[in-house]
């Protein structure tokens, strides 16, 4: 299991090219520092570091959990169609250990990069913004806690992406399928919200952030945060598993 996680995080680096991704990240982040310093020369008031923090915590672990799906995408869906997945089906791992370790392996390599943004963004503004007071450990520990908030959605939508991948073994359809409910989830959301069954569709779930650190106009569909968080994981547990079946049963040609 440990040499196949380590061969799915060497794929991710070089076959998946998220050493490009972490540069057009790095491009990005610097873009902000940027724009924000120019803002600030045209406000009568200070941009902050927490601030900074936490326009970019908010914002750019989206880029991340995109960028997750299309690991995954990539490590089941574009193996098939690549062929690659033939050589290793022919070693003595079991397919759930397989498709376990690519899961596993990429979901584990995206929360690491989605802790390492959150981390540098916090710690650049901390350098290049006034504090206003607030000592750097509350800034850092906020804004983690917001990240926190966010990575059961990262999971989720990984999730399912697994489990689309898998049952279509295409990449395109993964990618779009995947990111059907980012898009329509909160619009949807708005439209039954009003309804007392609203609560148990998952859809209503997976904007957490929103739902329970962020309250805004929609409140969170449970009214405990980790009833709703359990839920999630239910859905995320149920696609796995459904996953597996199917990876166990279908043909790989």
């Amino acid at each position: 299991m440990i040499g196949l996680l380590h061969n799915e995080w060497l794929k991710s680096w070089y076959g998946r090219k998220m050493w490009l991704f972490s540069f057009i990240m790095f491009i990005l982040v610097a873009g902000s520092v940027g724009i924000s310093l120019f803002a600030q020369s045209n406000m009568s008031d200070a941009i902050t570091a927490q601030g900074f923090a936490e326009v970019s915590v908010f914002l750019f672990p989206m880029f991340v959990m995109i960028y997750g799906v299309i690991l995954i995408a990539g490590a089941i869906a574009g193996e098939h169609v690549n062929g690659t997945i033939k050589q290793l089906l022919i070693r003595p791992a079991s397919r759930s250990t397989l498709l376990a370790s690519k899961w596993l392996g990429n979901t584990l390599f995206a929360t690491l990069f989605f802790f390492l943004l959150i981390g540098v963004t916090t710690v650049v503004g901390l350098l290049v913004f006034t504090t206003n007071g607030t000592s750097a450990t509350t800034i850092l520990n906020d804004m983690f806690s917001m990240g926190a908030y966010q990575l059961p959605t990262m999971l989720f939508y990984m999730a399912l992406a697994t489990l689309i991948a898998v049952t279509t073994k295409s990449t395109a359809l993964t990618i779009v399928i995947t990111f059907a409910p980012m898009f329509f989830g909160s619009l949807l959301q708005m439209f039954i919200i009003r309804y007392e069954w609203s609560k148990w569709i998952v859809l209503t779930h997976i904007d957490f952030f929103n739902n329970y650190h962020q309250i805004g106009m929609m409140p969170g569909p449970f009214e405990s945060m980790w009833a709703s968080l359990g839920f999630l994981f239910v859905h995320i547990a149920l696609f796995l598993l459904i996953a597996h079946i199917v990876f166990q049963k279908r043909d790989v040609l």
